[in-house]
């Protein structure tokens, strides 16, 4: 009767396993969004994807973060001479209706090391109702394989960065290199020094000296001075906008300003014939029998004049007449 007994409890401790393990397995398959959606109406759909990124059979589909399906199979097809790796899912028909023509898949990770799952983002209203029978082109996602790859990058560029780093500490302790020179060698602390002594003495100098910037740092005189010269010169300014005097009439009258041109151009031809030599004034500078002559001219009226002054009684007869 006791081993009778002890079989009766052994086996009531295995149907107690073998119950928890069937309840355990219907609440993940219910979790999964599979067996909830057995006994409504569901639409069945694809996507082609490159790659999966390990997603299997049976793992969520999920439209704006809300589960709507579940993937159902998947298998290696070829579309449009390209291999691509096709999923089947069964949407429900409910959230099916919310797709459009412009739906597009992804492939999440739930958490850090979670299960796959698809996610369907609906598309704008604008671009018409979804084709079932058509397979949506999945688009590539920032897998954890990528991260972590990525990240791998970044620590080994760091640990290049260091030692880079630490190679150009020791030359410059060595004193190699520029930056080594420039913290051994004591001339450039020499030169900053004495930059920095001569900056000081300018300084003293613009805020004490007698010099101009000086005076017109804290002169209220030439400030004063400095001031109506620019009032001075902007009532020119707002005078010669308006149009009025030579330097308005320039800007606004065209009459004005086409004879100042005419006159320039005048003068301009006048000074290339002197240049060039032509006429007495280009003679007188650039001949040299001209300008003999015409010194000569200047000496003997010079001596004239002279003359003239010494014995005016030579050249001058006074008469007087009495009546």
């Amino acid at each position: 009767m006791k081993r009778s007994t002890n079989l009766s409890l052994s086996e009531f401790r295995v149907g107690l396993i073998v119950g928890g393990s069937f309840l355990v397995g219907a609440m993940v398959i219910i979790a999964y969004g599979k067996i909830s959606g057995i006994f409504s109406r569901q639409v069945d759909m694809t996507a082609l994807f490159r790659n999966v990124q390990g997603l299997t059979q049976g793992a969520p589909v999920r439209l704006m973060g809300i589960d709507s399906g579940y993937v159902s199979g998947v298998e290696f097809v070829r579309f449009q001479g390209k291999r691509y790796v096709k999923v089947s899912m069964r949407l429900s028909r409910t959230r099916f209706h919310e797709l459009s023509g412009g739906t597009s898949a992804e492939i999440h990770t739930q958490g850090l090391m979670g299960i796959k799952y698809v996610e369907l983002s609906p598309g704008h209203s604008s671009d018409g109702p979804l084709n079932p029978s058509l397979p949506i082109m999945g688009r590539e996602s920032n897998s954890l394989g990528a991260v972590m790859k990525s990240g791998k990058d970044v620590v080994r560029n760091m640990k290049d960065l260091s030692l880079s780093l630490t190679e150009l500490a020791n030359s410059a302790k060595s004193g190699q290199g520029t930056v080594g020179h420039l913290m051994k060698d004591p001339t450039l602390y020499n030169n900053v020094n004495q930059a920095a002594r001569d900056l000081a003495s300018l300084a003293e100098k613009i805020d004490h000296g007698p010099g101009s910037v000086s005076r017109l740092l804290s002169s209220d005189e030439i400030y004063r001075r400095l001031d109506s010269t620019l009032g001075s010169l902007d009532v020119l300014l707002a005078e010669a906008k308006d149009g009025q005097g030579l330097a308005g009439s320039l800007l606004e009258d065209k009459e004005t300003a086409r004879s100042f041109k005419d006159s320039l151009s005048r003068l301009d031809d006048i000074l290339r014939q002197i240049q060039s030599g032509q006429g007495t004034a280009g003679r007188l500078l650039y001949d040299p029998v001209t300008a003999t002559h015409v010194d000569k001219i200047l000496g003997r009226m010079d001596s004239l004049l002279k003359d003239m002054k010494e014995h005016p009684q030579k050249y001058f007869t006074v008469e007087v007449h009495v009546f």
